[in-house]
């Protein structure tokens, strides 16, 4: 099982690795950021298919999860796009892959929101969601693996960097509170981190921050995904 980082549409770059090493029957996840809705959406359609087609070539499986620079519409109309061996796993959905029971969260909030389009270049339904009845149904099943695209507050990053702090102040000026926004996000993964904790997970991969990182937390392995890393976990 390999883990990709966030891509904003450096997709090919990864595909040459696959190629590359001549990686087959590998089952890839996408932590988030894919970067789909930034182009014309038949363009990013017809890149999902050929995406689909060069995996089905040597027998591996992607699964993409919806990150904050990501148009929610592709999720939400996935059945449409008669993809076979890419899926766009959708937020609280569990699925075992390699003998794991993998849940995924996506979501987060885009520090340089004020400067996007609605629309365009953001979606003001880009955060997470907390659903506890998703939650908890997922939960009974047991958990082994969370793949999400932020972290709960227990784990790395614990303060703002330098390019955090200058969008808060910027937001700050024109009257929002991006700070609060982002404490807020982490709280609210630290709730899903309680329940998937008692179920038994053991390994969290995420992304969003762009940058390596492991720790462990009450038995929990964290492992922060860089931009195009690719991280095989066995």
């Amino acid at each position: 099982m390999v883990i990709i980082g966030d891509l904003h549409g450096g997709y090919p770059e990864i595909l040459h690795k696959i190629k590359k090493f001549g990686l087959e029957k590998t089952s890839f996840i996408q932590v988030g950021d894919w970067g789909l809705g930034f182009q014309h959406r038949d363009l990013d359609i017809k890149a999902l298919s050929q995406i689909d087609k060069f995996l089905r070539e040597k027998e591996n499986h992607l699964y993409i999860l919806r990150g904050n620079h990501d148009n929610k519409w592709f999720w939400d109309h996935r059945n449409t796009f008669n993809l076979q061996n890419v899926k766009l796993v959708q937020d609280y959905e569990v699925l075992e892959i390699e003998n794991q029971k993998v849940i995924f969260i996506g979501g987060g909030i885009s520090i340089d929101r004020l400067s996007r389009t609605p629309g365009k270049d953001y979606w003001p339904d880009e955060e997470i969601l907390f659903d506890e009845a998703l939650l908890k149904s997922a939960c009974a099943q047991g958990i082994d693996m969370v793949i999400s695209h932020i972290a709960p507050k227990e784990t790395w990053p614990y303060t703002f960097d330098p390019i955090v702090l200058n969008f808060i102040v910027k937001e700050m000026a024109a009257g929002k509170d991006l700070a609060t926004d982002l404490e807020n996000e982490r709280q609210t993964m630290s709730k899903i981190y309680s329940f998937l904790k008692a179920a038994g997970c053991r390994e969290w991969y995420y992304g969003h921050y762009h940058a390596s990182h492991m720790e462990e937390r009450d038995g929990v392995i964290f492992r922060c995904v860089a931009i195009q890393e690719m991280y095989d976990t066995k």
